[in-house]
């Protein structure tokens, strides 16, 4: 196999150190007006050297309404994956077993509806949910998040699952297992990378979900992306807490990425079948 130039090798290493210097930019800066005073925060020209202040942690983590909008997060974010991997699992189990073109037809049909632009569901759901009183309300946060999770699980676990060889179910089949029983026995152990990988993928868009729970909730469901909107004061934005804010939302979700990156990458590349 031809090497590369190492011109070229040079080249193609500064580009990406320069593409990571400009994905990892705003949330260094971010970071660092979340700690900065508020004179700091407006110098000009910026500065990069200061006295560092985590009074703005201090106060959003005093705010009630900033720790009530964490629990919504968890509680919304974590149903909302439960409740998809409780259907999505076994739809793409019982696409697995389809073939031609109604599996292929089927997923389209479920890629569609994750195409879907989130406002085009907004009006339905909001007339629905005021008529049953799910309005402002935690579980119609988590069944609206139904919407684009369960066809992003199907659509990572299905292709993962068609590479897990047939002969492994009919062996079970022939040992005496149920369907139910080989499944859990047998197809889920082997599909366990996957599920986690969807699971993640499930639960960053819950977490970080804004349109839905701007206009589907108002105080007693509020999460943490619509607490940032409420540091937006008329009196004033208080960019400090804004900042804090973003911080913690966005440090779990790469925190939690970060731990299970093995189980991602595995996952994602259908390596669930094992030698």
């Amino acid at each position: 196999m031809r090497r590369r130039p190492p011109t070229v090798t040079a080249a193609l290493y500064a580009f990406g150190v320069l593409w990571g210097v400009i994905i990892i930019a705003p949330f260094f800066w971010l970071a660092s007006l979340s700690i900065k005073t508020r004179l700091d925060a407006f110098a000009y020209p910026p500065k990069f050297f200061f006295h560092p202040t985590f009074a703005a942690y201090t106060e959003i983590f005093s705010d009630s309404q900033f720790l009530d909008a964490i629990k919504n997060s968890v509680i919304v974010s974590v149903g909302a994956v439960a409740l998809s991997l409780v259907i999505a699992v076994p739809a793409a189990y019982g696409l697995r077993n389809l073939a031609g073109p109604i599996r292929r037809n089927s997923l389209l049909a479920i890629l569609l509806i994750r195409m879907v632009p989130g406002m085009v569901y907004l009006l339905p759901y909001f007339v629905a949910y005021n008529s049953v009183g799910l309005l402002d309300t935690r579980i119609g946060l988590i069944i609206v998040h139904l919407i684009f999770n369960v066809p992003l699980i199907v659509w990572t676990l299905t292709p993962i699952w068609a590479s897990i060889p047939h002969e492994l179910t009919e062996a079970a089949k022939i040992d005496g297992a149920s369907p139910f029983k080989s499944l859990i026995l047998v197809d889920l152990p082997l599909m366990k990378s996957g599920i986690l990988a969807s699971a993640i993928l499930a639960f960053i868009f819950s977490w970080n979900e804004f349109l839905f729970a701007l206009i589907l909730s108002r105080r007693e469901a509020a999460t943490l992306p619509i607490a940032i909107v409420n540091f937006l004061a008329f009196e004033g934005t208080e960019w400090g807490k804004i900042a804090a804010a973003s911080v913690f939302i966005v440090v779990p979700a790469v925190a939690f990425g970060f731990f299970v990156r093995r189980y991602m990458i595995s996952g994602l590349a259908a390596g669930a079948v094992k030698g």
